[in-house]
Parts: C-alpha cells; sequence; structure tokens
C-alpha cells in the first residue's frame, strides 16, 4: 500500500454492529454495505439527496451507482455476475433476535437487512436500487457518535473478522485505551449467538491475534492497537494509538422531528424526501389535481400541530404524516383544519399592508409569495393578489 495513495475514507455509527446481526461478511458485501450506509449518512447529514429515490416510515430506496463501486473488488471480465451474486448473498442477510422468557419459551425476530436489491438494465443500467427497512435505517443514524474507516486500508484486509474487529477499534480509538467483556466482544463480532469461539484461548489465537497482527502492519496509514487479559478475569484491555489523523468536522444530524419555522415554512432535506414520497404515494391511489397547493396545506398542517405541543416536546414527524396520508387516500384531506385554522388566525397588519402594498407596486410578486400565505393576503386586504399570483403560476419558492 502506497504513501502516496489518495486516503478515502467512510463514516460510519458507533453503535451499529454488522456483526451482531449476521456473520460471514465478504469483503465485497462489507464493501457495499458501506456504499449503501454512506449514501444513507450523506442524506442524514444533508449533504446529498440525489441517490435516494424514496423515503418513508417504511424504508429507504437507495440507487447506488455502479460505476463507483470498487474495481478491485468488481473484475470488468465478469462484473455482471459478481454483482448478482453478490446482491443474492446480500439478500440473506438479517438481523436475528432470539430471547427466552422465565418460562423457557423461545421469542424470535428476523429483519431482513436488504429486502429488495434490484438491477435491470433496460430500466436503469447505472444503478443499483437497495431497499433498507426503517428498522435498519434507524439503527444506522442519528450518527453523533461516528468513526471514520480507511477504505484504501480495508481493501488490503482480506479476514471479515479482521475487518470487524478494525470497525470496533476505530469506534473506540478516540479514547485511546477501553476495556470489553469477552463475551461483548464476541457479540460484537456475531459469535455470540452462533455459539462460536466460546473458550478465550480459541478465540485469542484464531481470531484476535492475527486480526491485530494485520491492522499493525498497516499502522502508518491509521491505527496500532495493543491489548491484554489478566487471566481468570473477563475484560479485555486495549489500547489504541493512531498514527494518521484524519480530518473530522462537526457531524450535525438531520432529524424528521426538527421545529419547522412557521415564517419560512421550510422544511429539512429528509422531511422534504418523506414529503414528496407520501405525496408520491397517494397519487398511485388518489387523483391530485394542485400538488403544490397539497404541498403547502400539509406544511401548514405540521405547523399548526407543532404549535399546539408541550414546550420541550417534539412533533411525532411519522405519525402526523401517516394521518395526513390516510386522509388524502379516503378523500377528506380537501381542505385541512389546519388550513382553515392558519386562515382565521391570519390578522390586519399596518406593516404588512404597507410592504405587501411596496412590493406588488415594484411588481415583486415572487416576494410577496414567499414571505405571506394567501391567509395573510387576505386579512390586509389583498385577494387580488392571490389571484394574481395563482394566474401566473407563481409558487413559493422551494
Amino acid at each position: 500500500m502506497s504513501g502516496s495513495q489518495s486516503r478515502e475514507v467512510r463514516i460510519i455509527n458507533h453503535s451499529f454492529s454488522l456483526g451482531e446481526y449476521d456473520d460471514s461478511w465478504t469483503k465485497i458485501e462489507r464493501y457495499l454495505f458501506l456504499e449503501v450506509y454512506n449514501v444513507i449518512k450523506d442524506f442524514y447529514l444533508s449533504k446529498d439527496q440525489s441517490l435516494i429515490e424514496s423515503f418513508s416510515d417504511e424504508s429507504i430506496m437507495v440507487r447506488l451507482p455502479i460505476k463507483l463501486l470498487d474495481r478491485s473488488l468488481l473484475k470488468s471480465k465478469n462484473r455482471a455476475s459478481q454483482l448478482f451474486d453478490v446482491a443474492e448473498r446480500l439478500m440473506t442477510k438479517r438481523i436475528k433476535n432470539v430471547s427466552v422468557d422465565e418460562y423457557g419459551q423461545q421469542g424470535f425476530d428476523f429483519i431482513s437487512i436488504f429486502p429488495r436489491i434490484k438491477y435491470d438494465p433496460k430500466e436503469d443500467k447505472d444503478h443499483l436500487h437497495i431497499r433498507i427497512p426503517s428498522e435498519i435505517y434507524e439503527e444506522m443514524v442519528p450518527i453523533e457518535q461516528f468513526c471514520q474507516l480507511d477504505l484504501v486500508l480495508l481493501e488490503e484486509i482480506n479476514s471479515g473478522n479482521t475487518i470487524r474487529l478494525y470497525e470496533v477499534f476505530k469506534s473506540h480509538a478516540f479514547k485511546g485505551d477501553f476495556k470489553i467483556s469477552f463475551q461483548d466482544l464476541r457479540k460484537e463480532l456475531g459469535f455470540y449467538n452462533q455459539n462460536k469461539y466460546k473458550e478465550w484461548k480459541r478465540f485469542n489465537s484464531q481470531v484476535l491475534k492475527p486480526a491485530v497482527e494485520e491492522i499493525n502492519s498497516h499502522k502508518e496509514y491509521d491505527i496500532e492497537v495493543d491489548y491484554s487479559k489478566t487471566r481468570g478475569q473477563d475484560l479485555v484491555s486495549f489500547t489504541i494509538i493512531v498514527h494518521h489523523k484524519q480530518q473530522s468536522s462537526p457531524v450535525n444530524v438531520l432529524m424528521l422531528e426538527e421545529g419547522i419555522n412557521k415564517e419560512t415554512r421550510k422544511l429539512n432535506m429528509i422531511q422534504e424526501k418523506y414529503l414528496s414520497t407520501l405525496i408520491g404515494y397517494c397519487k398511485k391511489v388518489v387523483a391530485i389535481s394542485n400538488i403544490p397547493e397539497l404541498r403547502e396545506w400539509i406544511v401548514s398542517d405540521l405547523i399548526s400541530q407543532q404549535s399546539k405541543i408541550k414546550e420541550g416536546e417534539r412533533l411525532d414527524f411519522k405519525k402526523a404524516m401517516n394521518e395526513i396520508s390516510k386522509q388524502i387516500r379516503n378523500g377528506k384531506y380537501t381542505e385541512p383544519f389546519a388550513h382553515k385554522h392558519l386562515y382565521t388566525a391570519a390578522v390586519f397588519s399596518d406593516q404588512d399592508n404597507a410592504k405587501i402594498k411596496a412590493l406588488y407596486n415594484e411588481n415583486k410578486l415572487q416576494e410577496i409569495r414567499d414571505a405571506y400565505s394567501d391567509e395573510d393576503l387576505s386579512a390586509n386586504r389583498f385577494g387580488y393578489i392571490i389571484d394574481e399570483l395563482r394566474d401566473e403560476g407563481i409558487n413559493k419558492s422551494a
């Protein structure tokens, strides 16, 4: 691995452990998962939504560009067959939660991590389309606590166990020293539920020691690991030395429950994508004649509901949107209560009246549309401007 190579990193949640969900992740499977994770991460950090096909309370649909996939892992000679094979294997990955109650009755919960992976070159030859259910993407985010994985180093590692341990070590690198029980470490690697490597001696010689040696062989590019375990104790002590400092910046994670400013009425990126997905879904069920107007009604409704919750609490965005969706699909959302409520709440203002008049005289209709609702214009005796805005097709700026 050349020191002159450019370094590329991927951010991943500290607490999100693939190993706890399923074992035997191959190198290409983990790589593809990291690329999917990166798309979702950029979406939640308000960096990019271009690869998010849809977003709802049930799932996220991601478009993964094939041309960006690592060519050292997917050889060009049989790239199509390799994509087919890895997609088929990823479909088998799942969360497996097994429990036993006080009476010995076993319970279980199986959740597919990738319930749908689609590639149809006739429709879209440039992307894989991958669906991730809410149970998974909600575990991925928020990512206030995150680690950065060096992709070049990951390419050099061949063992799946070593890759997972590298993720664990990077998650704790900011501490320098950390301790973890042997059993919890087995869980992190997916061995606990499989009943594998139950004895420390075998785990250490076949998993941990080889992984640490391989990671340390590349220490000049990232981290160095040292560890010890006192005989008769369950705790394993680790020391992580960072040899290559990676640039980091504050992580500001978007939330669906983020408050909506009643003046600007602007939704954040994930709220906007959720809203557009909801309207797209409703369009398949009922006819919608005016999408921009419907969108404004929904935003008004959310702001109204938000104003009624207790101080310090947040609006349950998903619940509110699901109720609105039901009303739309049942044909009962032709004039939402919130829309009427905002209309009656608007009052005449000498200041607003003068400002609207000045903007109108300067023919600044877009600025009027952005700054004032129809209710505000009506309350300030500018009903004729509402008609003019509609005739001109002027809507609030995105």
